[in-house]
């Protein structure tokens, strides 16, 4: 007889929808100066990390999601070497930016300390080391802050995996035309940015919108999506990219990868990079909604 879960957890997916989780233990719960962090042992997912009530990181799937956000957006530029993660907090982004050989330094630049120290505690499987490698380095800052504060043309790659633009949230400014032009500028010629960009099936209007704001400011974007059962939908990310980006075909990028000394990987390939494309593309063609461009002034958030 299968054993009924003691406890549950929901999570407001959107408007009008909740989803309900069932728990096998509550590992820690703990309010930082930002937000709500949790972690528990869940029954479909395994061992989850929960910022404000929605699931961050699944043992489960976390590798979709982190690969998916780290490599494409490397295989187009090609060659990163200085890489900035702004948010992260987990470590699995700077996890899948250290498998690239040509990396020479990855800073992640997470605001709030407690996430760090409880995922190295309680989910160090996220890491994997990652923060222990002699190329890495952690700040504890704004991420927008830090950015200002480096000078332009300094960097190849600048990956932000920040919480969703939540009203009040601390990662509200990163989603913004002015950001998009910060980052612009630290970048070096042929740079590449990359953000997730919450559910394309839940917040199309969001995702719409970031995926607009990033094509006034880089020369070309790229938008993706991949499912994520533990966010029980298909996920959105954007890459923009400062120069054009060729055709890249499934061998281009695996010879990419293993000339980059990547390996390891679970779910990303030159022929996974085909379909993440397409199906963004298609359910944005399927799914039409308005959109606006999203600046300091005038932000947009989910509920």
């Amino acid at each position: 007889m299968r054993e009924i879960p003691v406890f549950w957890v929901s999570e407001v997916v959107t408007d009008g929808l909740i989803e309900h989780i069932a728990l096998k233990e509550v590992i820690t719960q703990h309010r930082s100066r930002f937000q709500e962090i949790f972690i528990a042992e869940t029954v479909p997912f395994s061992r989850c990390l929960f910022i404000d009530g929605k699931i961050q990181s699944s043992l489960l799937d976390e590798h979709i999601y982190h690969e998916v956000l780290v490599h494409p957006a490397s295989v187009i530029h090609g060659r990163p070497r200085e890489v900035l993660i702004i948010g992260g907090g987990e470590g699995g982004v700077l996890r899948e930016v250290l498998r690239w050989r040509s990396v020479e330094a990855a800073t992640m630049v997470e605001i709030d300390a407690d996430v760090v120290d409880l995922c190295k505690r309680y989910m160090p499987e996220l890491n994997n080391g990652a923060f222990n490698d002699p190329r890495s380095r952690l700040s504890i800052d704004d991420g927008r802050k830090y950015l200002e504060g480096l000078p332009d043309d300094s960097l190849d790659l600048i990956i932000v995996d920040a919480t969703d633009p939540v009203e009040g949230g601390p990662s509200l400014r990163l989603y913004s035309e002015e950001f998009y032009e910060l980052a612009s500028r630290r970048l070096r010629d042929g740079g590449v940015l990359v953000t997730q960009a919450t559910s394309v099936v839940h917040n199309v209007f969001v995702y719409r919108s970031i995926l607009k704001t990033i094509s006034k400011v880089f020369r070309e974007v790229v938008p993706l999506s991949a499912f994520i059962p533990s966010f029980s939908s298909l996920w959105g990310f954007v890459i923009g990219s400062l120069k054009p980006i060729p055709r890249l075909g499934p061998d281009d990028i695996n010879k990419t990868l293993i000339d980059r000394g990547v390996s390891g990987l679970r779910f990303y390939s030159g022929e996974t990079h085909q379909v993440i494309v397409q199906v963004a593309k298609s359910y944005l063609d399927a799914i039409p909604s308005g959109w606006r461009v999203i600046r300091d002034n005038e932000p947009i958030t989910i509920p």
